[in-house]
């Protein structure tokens, strides 16, 4: 080989040798398109996070259903609790008054104190405690509490019965006149209150008023459908007035006993002959 030819070996050499490395760069370098250089794409970010869920949790709307359910049974309960008390109440009472009927009035007011000591005394409760004193012949403290029940409003329209009791304690003192107003009271606040018209009627015949007596007794035996007490009222009215025909037919229909006719006939003179001692004083 020539002189020439080696030199021209070593340049080619050394040339290869610096073209090298830019070979290796141009192949790490990003190929250019035709539209313009490449440029390099961004990461791809990272898949946002899930939330997580209380599967035990309940929605506003199912919160709002559960408290108005629990809210409905509470009210339910309450009211169940209150039919029970108002049911207990109303047998407690109606033993009270069959024991006031059976004339067992002192066992009725200890009735009474068990009542109130239980639930509390109420308008009932006090009633049948004025109707147990006046029946045990308290008669004070009966009328303090029949007047404790008198009032205006709805009290006044109930007060037939209070009237009614205060009118037997009047009779019970002998207060004949006091009795006829309270009974009338009675009546005119309760006007199918057939035990007030029978009283007043008798109070009436004590007093020796024929025909309010005898238009009161008719009320009391035409309401009461033939009431035996009532009759009786009307009995005696025909023997104090000499209507001795109509009370010979009730003494029938009642079908009295002789013991029984001479006793109601003893009474209709004992009237008759107080009629007598009140004309002589006048």
């Amino acid at each position: 080989m020539s002189s020439s030819n080696k030199q021209s070996g070593k340049i080619g050499g050394k040339l290869a040798l610096l073209l090298l490395p830019l070979l290796m760069a141009a192949c790490a370098t990003p190929q250019q398109t035709a539209t313009g250089p490449q440029t390099a794409t961004a990461p791809a970010p990272a898949p946002a996070e899930l939330p997580s869920y209380n599967i035990t949790a309940t929605s506003p709307t199912q919160e709002a259903l559960i408290e108005a359910e629990n809210k409905e049974q509470f009210r339910e309960d309450e009211e169940s609790r209150q039919a029970r008390v108002l049911r207990e109440k109303n047998l407690h009472l109606k033993l009270v008054q069959t024991m006031i009927d059976q004339d067992n009035a002192y066992a009725a007011l200890a009735h009474l104190d068990a009542y109130d000591q239980k639930w509390g005394a109420d308008r009932p409760s006090k009633q049948l405690r004025a109707d147990s004193l006046r029946k045990t012949s308290q008669l004070d403290q009966a009328e303090l509490v029949y007047k404790s029940l008198l009032g205006g409003g709805q009290e006044q329209m109930k007060s037939g019965p209070i009237w009614y009791g205060l009118g037997k304690v009047a009779i019970e003192r002998g207060d004949l006149r006091g009795a006829a107003t309270r009974l009338e009271k009675a009546v005119q606040t309760d006007p199918l209150h057939i035990n007030a018209y029978s009283d007043l009627g008798l109070v009436y015949l004590l007093e020796g008023q024929k025909e309010p007596s005898y238009n009161t007794l008719m009320k009391a035996n035409q309401l009461a459908s033939g009431d035996s007490k009532v009759m009786a009222n009307l009995a005696l009215w025909g023997l104090v007035f000499d209507d001795f025909n109509m009370a010979m037919d009730i003494a029938d229909r009642l079908q009295w006993s002789d013991s029984t006719r001479n006793q109601v006939m003893s009474q209709a003179n004992s009237i008759k002959r107080r009629f007598d001692a009140k004309g002589n004083q006048q």
